[in-house]
């Protein structure tokens, strides 16, 4: 079945990604989670840990540990929320803006170094068939709650 060995591959290059970026970023003693969760924030703007933890596909406890190691290097701020008293929103400060922007750049810059031999409609054309399997499995997940 295809399907499974897309899902293999899919779950060895995570790995591979976290390790990865892990190596690329050591110096700056961001780990992966972290460096996720301030991408997150880059993206989609300040967020709240349950919110982040839903996009994650992740326990609320995770990303508050991220968000906590994140607080402590002044990385991120908490916020008010105006919609939620007790849920402060987690925003990027200047230097995590900073080196979020940075961090991306870095790896996109060693990325586009790297020959995997395959062509930019190949490339889109996978990114395609994992966007739908990706959102085909959150469509289960949120059947089964």
């Amino acid at each position: 079945m295809q399907s499974q060995e897309l899902f293999g591959e899919t779950r060895l290059l995570f790995f591979a990604l976290k390790q990865w970026s892990e190596t690329l970023h050591a110096e700056l003693g961001v780990t992966a989670a972290m460096r996720g969760v301030l991408e997150l924030i880059l993206l989609g703007g300040p967020a709240t840990v349950p919110g982040m933890a839903r996009a994650h596909g992740v326990s609320r406890q995770h990303i508050q540990q991220q968000v906590d190691a994140l607080r402590e290097r002044d990385f991120v701020e908490r916020q008010d929320n105006p919609a939620h008293k007790r849920s402060s929103m987690i925003a990027l400060t200047d230097k995590g803006r900073a080196l979020t922007q940075n961090m991306r750049a870095e790896e996109l810059n060693t990325l586009s170094r790297m020959q995997v031999g395959a062509s930019d409609s190949a490339v889109l054309g996978a990114a395609q068939v994992l966007s739908a399997w990706r959102t085909a499995l959150q469509r289960d997940t949120a059947s089964r709650l």
